[in-house]
């Protein structure tokens, strides 16, 4: 196995949301009257943003209403909700809702200085581009690869095809990581990525330990073979 790119999930990969979207949604919801447990927030949003189909560019916004809007239809609505909507969406635009897992920096760094390339395919919308920009990884990826303007969304074949294509890079030598197993990890396989699962809080315990890492440093020790290879 010769790697030479690596593309990424984004969400729960290389960064997280500052407490869950539960709490966040919970915390604005206060602000216009909802009194919600932020468990039963958590769990409407699972559920809701499950059952919603692919982004499209151009009603992306709509799309999260629509999600945000079923999602309080459940719990418990809020006082004006357009109002109470635009701020949740402001809230995920940037690092005020995001947060970098500790680890990212110095393995991009790590990825780059090998000369790997580096990209990302994501079930976001175009917010994800000032969040990396925000959280300062934006200029590591070459390509940056979203449901939103692909308008297929993981595990569909295709946003993997076009990430390929958009990183110029053979599925046989590259590297997948991402953190849910049918999505990203079998979906990649499928067309002949090569893909590794990001467990961190040890959801798969039967999964072979030679399939996940626990954090994003293993990498270095997955791939290394194929960098020794390289010089």
């Amino acid at each position: 196995m010769n790697i030479e790119a690596v593309l990424f999930d984004a969400a729960e990969a290389l960064f997280t949301t500052r407490g869950s979207v539960g709490e966040i949604y919970g915390s604005v919801a206060r602000e216009f009257g909802c009194t919600a447990p932020v468990s039963a927030i958590q769990d409407a949003f699972v559920r809701q943003f499950r059952h919603s189909g692919p982004l499209s560019t151009d009603k992306e916004k709509e799309w999260w209403k629509d999600v945000v809007y079923r999602v309080f239809s459940e719990v418990g609505m809020v006082r004006d909700f357009d109002r109470f909507f635009d701020a949740v969406y402001d809230r995920f635009r940037d690092s005020e809702g995001w947060m970098l897992f500790p680890e990212t920096r110095e393995v991009l760094e790590a990825l780059i200085g090998r000369g790997l390339k580096l990209g990302v395919v994501s079930n976001f919308d175009s917010r994800l581009y000032s969040v990396m920009r925000s959280l300062e990884i934006l200029s590591f990826f070459d390509a940056v690869t979203i449901s939103s303007e692909t308008g297929y969304a993981k595990p569909h074949p295709e946003i993997f095809r076009t990430a390929l294509r958009a990183l110029d890079a053979p599925a046989e030598q590259t590297l997948l990581v991402g953190d849910n197993l049918e999505d990203d990890v079998l979906a990649s396989q499928a067309i002949g990525i090569h893909a590794v699962l990001l467990d961190r809080s040890g959801r798969y315990p039967d999964l072979n330990s030679g399939s996940k890492i626990q954090n994003l440093r293993q990498i270095i020790e997955w791939i290394s073979p194929a960098w020794q290879r390289r010089g």
